[in-house]
């Protein structure tokens, strides 16, 4: 598990964050990391667009940099770097494509360059993009990574969609590859605006113990052997997911990029997914749905 990763790598992300995440699993798998990065068509960090050069010496030259800004996390690592020019998630998807990437790092802007016409969370839809267009898993990292990070605890957030019934499957996988204790965890989702009036009909217990048999009767067979637990409350579902996370300590917290109730044609940056992933707390894996038969 983990053979080749791509790290979206940018002079605004902190290194101890989404870089070393990605390092830290490198060295821990023996996976090989293909640094990436896009050049925008004006002004980088890495090199500007108004040096009298051609487009080829300008590659080199943030390659170069990259090369040196990530030089001694890089030590003993088998990697390669890979700068283009282009629209970033396009660029993106060719390498990801072409080098058969079986898992993405990712992680938000710390220092964001100042851009007045966009709201907080539009910058980072390059995320949902990414996770929209490919079939391996996006790791998206905000908080700092600790200094010698593990996976020993994984929570998996379910809403009994397909999507999410694939999303299982990654997990059980990853929970058996790391040796790691799997929380399954459903949000009975009472509705942020609109309160759901269902779950004013009778106790909230009856609801919550409804949901966990249906979870032990659809995921017993894919959990056999693997040390679990299955949980289940009501709330606002980021919200729920966030708090569970950090309750249960885990190091990795699994979600399905698309669940039932959104729409997938609207803009995802209020999408729980996309919540979850860009709140502080642990990492987050979104899983894109492709065909699983672990169920």
């Amino acid at each position: 598990m983990f053979k080749k990763i791509l790290l979206a790598a940018t002079p605004q992300m902190d290194k101890l964050t989404a870089p070393k995440a990605a390092f830290d699993l490198a060295r821990s798998r023996n996976a090989e990391v293909i640094l990436f990065h896009t050049l925008p068509m004006e002004q980088d960090a890495w090199c500007a667009f108004d040096d009298p050069a051609d487009r080829d010496r300008l590659l080199a030259s943030a390659e170069a940099r990259i090369a040196a800004y990530f030089k001694d996390d890089l030590s003993g690592i088998r990697h390669s770097i890979r700068v283009t020019s282009g629209v970033p998630h396009e660029e993106m998807l060719r390498i990801i494509h072409a080098e058969a990437v079986d898992l993405i790092v990712m992680g938000h802007h710390t220092r964001p360059a100042h851009r007045p016409d966009r709201m907080w969370g539009v910058v980072d839809t390059t995320i949902h993009k990414v996770c929209a267009n490919v079939f391996c898993p996006v790791m998206v990292v905000t908080n700092p990574m600790p200094e010698e990070p593990t996976i020993k605890r994984i929570v998996m957030a379910t809403d009994f969609s397909t999507p999410s019934d694939s999303a299982l499957c990654y997990a059980v996988q990853m929970a058996s590859a790391f040796d790691a204790h799997l929380d399954i965890f459903h949000v009975l989702d009472v509705g942020q605006v609109t309160p759901n009036p269902e779950y004013y009909m009778q106790s909230m217990q009856v609801f919550i113990d409804k949901a966990v048999n249906r979870m032990q009767c659809r995921y017993a067979h894919a959990l056999d052997g693997i040390d679990h637990e299955f949980h289940c409350w009501e709330g606002v579902p980021y919200v729920e997911i966030l708090k569970q996370a950090r309750w249960q300590e885990a190091d990795v917290v699994i979600m399905a990029q698309y669940s039932s109730s959104e729409d997938h044609a609207k803009p995802s940056v209020g999408s729980t997914t996309i919540q979850v992933a860009l709140s502080p707390g642990c990492p987050a894996i979104l899983v894109n749905y492709r065909a699983r038969t672990c169920i």
